[in-house]
């Protein structure tokens, strides 16, 4: 690659890192598809993808621990799936051809959105105190402080059998697509086990990085990553991911969901418009 190159691949990854952060989609999310249309093969794409999502999760979950908001109990609980789904992701896009992987990433992203929609008030999680039995046994709650909405907003996991192997879903579509998978992360969170927005968003963002690093190694050993290319995109990432992390605190909850939904919207037109130029080729 040459200087202009690098240069234009570190302002996308930037600008990438800033959104991944602030939605918990992760800056790979929306660097796939930018690279996509840059030329560069898809498998390509999302093997170095993989890679800046490690730097993501590095570069902004140091502050959402330091702050208090992540929860690091959930966030190992959930691993146990996503990391395991991750390596089983990774070897299908190998396999697969790549206009599977485009249709797979629209769809993926459209249940996205549907869990989404089953997400609950950030005043119902709070009300809510019954948990099933296996969650009462975890024990995963927490309490934070919320500076946009100016109160402390305390939570309780519930149905943790259910949104841990759901995680494993989650983690085949991040090793697969190379995207973090951190939207779906956060709408299992929300929507089944109950965290508020914001504690959905910086879980997800700390469980993507050890997701990723899975899925990283099997890349790889493939000779599908670019030295270079995933230098560049690290780089521009990790730097987004931690101004991402500075602004989360000081927006609303509502505003952070209303973001990870329009970005979301976006991926899936552009993912069904590949894989449908795919078919006519």
């Amino acid at each position: 690659m040459d200087l202009i190159n690098i240069f234009s691949v570190l302002i996308v990854a930037l600008f990438s890192g800033v959104l991944g952060s602030l939605t918990g989609l992760g800056g790979a999310s929306i660097m796939t598809p930018i690279l996509v249309a840059l030329g560069l093969p898809l498998k390509h794409s999302i093997a170095n993808a993989v890679i800046s999502i490690i730097a993501t999760s590095a570069g902004s979950s140091a502050a959402y621990v330091r702050d208090r908001i992540t929860n690091i109990k959930a966030a190992m609980y959930m691993e146990i799936f996503t990391i395991t789904g991750g390596i089983v992701g990774a070897y299908l896009t190998l396999m697969l051809p790549a206009v599977v992987l485009y249709f797979f990433f629209a769809s993926f992203l459209i249940l996205v959105l549907f869990l989404s929609r089953e997400k609950g008030s950030l005043n119902d999680v709070s009300r809510d105190r019954k948990i099933d039995r296996f969650s009462r046994w975890l024990n995963i709650r927490g309490e934070y402080y919320d500076p946009g909405d100016k109160i402390y907003i305390s939570y309780i996991v519930r149905r943790a059998h259910i949104g841990g192997p759901m995680m494993m879903i989650a983690g085949v579509a991040a090793g697969s697509l190379g995207i973090g998978a951190g939207a779906f992360k956060t709408a299992i969170q929300e929507g089944i086990m109950g965290l508020p927005p914001k504690v959905a968003t910086t879980t997800s963002n700390f469980i993507i990085g050890m997701t990723g690093l899975a899925a990283a190694s099997v890349y790889i050993s493939s000779g599908y990553v670019d030295p270079v290319l995933a230098a560049s995109m690290t780089l521009g990432t990790a730097v987004g991911s931690i101004i991402g992390s500075k602004i989360l605190p000081i927006i609303r909850g509502r505003t952070v969901r209303i973001l990870s939904m329009i970005i979301t919207v976006y991926l899936i037109i552009q993912m069904i418009y590949k894989g449908v130029s795919q078919l006519w080729i």
